[in-house]
Parts: structure tokens; sequence; C-alpha cells
């Protein structure tokens, strides 16, 4: 199925979410102890780290060591990520329990790794009302070079919708759309925390709805996907999109534009440029 959420419980080291669902994304959860090590080699593909909270220090290939934290939760605090190229090594310790986001993808180019700190990340606003949220550009197209991957995040507040208006990013479609996979980590601010996803596309063959829990894993290669934060608990998502022109460029589904033509806003996805 190429739309689904995955639920599994996390355990100390790395646990494979997203596998063999998609073509090329894959996805992981590292969980390190207060002093715990990992090491990881790229091989053929590019991979993107980011910490979701946690503190440690990151060594990319022979360099120096570098600090990667603290991020005490990703709702009040920008994060802290890595672009790792392939052929290369990362080696991470942690200071206290931490929890790394990884997303990866076939890199037929070497590129150089790149870390970002929360001073180099773009941040942005999207919606209003109750379908305001915050967006994150992590490892985007303007600060890091990549082939296929790029990551970054969204915080939902308590009772709002996100990814509204509802968009797709399936079709080749010059101006308006680009293909490419993608994959949402949640993390909820209270244990309590909890949303619901929809899935459906142009066609009414994929409709779809799932609960949302604390590291749970969303992912889609066509279709719209709106999700909502429950009421009394923030919603984070990371996200992790694998394709051809690094680009978040998307086509909102037309019942659903009058929602920006009521605020007389533009489509957020309308202006970015692709990258071949």
């Amino acid at each position: 199925m190429s739309c689904g959420r995955i639920r599994k419980p996390l355990s100390e080291g790395v646990t494979p979410l997203l596998s063999e669902e998609l073509k090329n994304l894959r996805v992981s959860a590292l969980l390190l102890p207060a002093g715990g090590t990992f090491q990881l080699v790229t091989g053929e593909r590019e991979h993107a780290l980011v910490l979701v909270r946690g503190d440690c220090s990151i060594r990319v290939g022979n360099g120096m060591e570098m600090p990667f934290g603290p991020r005490p939760n990703p709702f009040e605090h920008r994060p802290f990520g890595l672009l790792a190229g392939r052929e290369d090594t990362v080696s991470l310790t942690a200071r206290c329990e931490s929890i790394i986001g990884i997303g990866t993808a076939p890199a037929a180019k070497r590129k150089a790794s790149t870390l970002v700190n929360p001073d180099t990340i773009g941040v942005g606003y999207r919606g209003v009302g109750n379908w305001a949220r915050q967006v994150r550009f992590v490892c985007w197209s303007d600060n890091t070079e990549g082939n296929m991957l790029l990551a970054g995040e969204t915080v939902t507040p308590s009772g709002n919708w996100s990814t509204i208006p509802p968009h797709r990013h399936q079709r080749d479609i010059p101006g308006e759309e680009v293909p490419y996979e993608e994959a949402y980590f949640f993390q909820f601010s209270k244990l309590q925390g909890y949303g619901l996803a929809w899935q459906f596309d142009d066609e009414g063959e994929l409709d779809q709805a799932f609960s949302l829990r604390s590291n749970d894993v969303l992912y889609m290669s066509r279709g719209y996907h709106p999700t909502v934060a429950g009421p009394g608990s923030d919603l984070y998502h990371l996200t992790f999109i694998c394709g051809p022109s690094r680009v978040s460029k998307a086509r909102v589904h037309p019942d659903y534009t009058f929602l920006l033509d009521e605020q007389n806003l533009e489509n957020p996805y309308a202006k970015q440029v692709v990258k071949k």
C-alpha cells in the first residue's frame, strides 16, 4: 500500500519504521540513553538526521566533534539537523536520553554532508484560525545539497488542522506539482495526546483515516493527507520528503481552494523553485 500508518514501540537503538512500504524513502527512529553511542555508515544512500529531543555530540567523517543539541522539546525549540551524503560516516554520543529521526533515500551523486543548527533553519507560518501552524525547513534546498531528500518540521497547536488546504504531490505537472514520497513522524506535547489523519485521492480509490499517537509514522506517495491535533495537546511532525526535484511543490485539491480565497491567501506551495 502506498499510503498508511505505522505504529511501533521504540526500542533502545534503531527502530526501523518505514522500510519497504515506499519505493525509495526509509524512516527510522534512534533512541539513545545517556552515554549511548551510535555510528552510521551511509553507503549508497543519503541520510537526514534530526534531533527530536535530547542532547548529543556528533562527528561527521574524520571531522571535529560538534554539538548536536541541546533540544529540550520540539514544540518550543528549533532543531539541529544533518544531511549526510553517501559514502560518509556519522558518530553520535548522547549526553542525555535522546531521540533522533532518520530519513534515507538513494543518492546517485556524492554531496558534501551539511550540519545545520537552529540559526540556519528557516521558519514560516501557514494558515489562519484553526488551521494555523508553524513550519521549519530543516534540511532544505536552500541550506543543504542533496539528491532526493529533504527534512522539515511542523508544529500544530492543540485542536488545529495541518497540511491544509488538502494538497497532493503525486504527479509531474509543470508549474503546479512535483511527485515525491513523504512520511511524518509524530510527537505530542502530552502523553495522552492524539490526532487524526485522512488520506484520500481524486479517483475515490483511496479513502482511509487513522488515529495518531506519539512515535507513529504516516506515509504516502499519492493523494491528500490532512491531519488534525486533538484538544489539549500540541502536535509535532517531522517530515521526510524524497523526490527528484528536492522541493515541496503541491497541488491543492480544487474543492478546498476556497479556504485560500476566503482569506485572500496564496497557495504556499506555488512559488517554490524546482531545482533539477
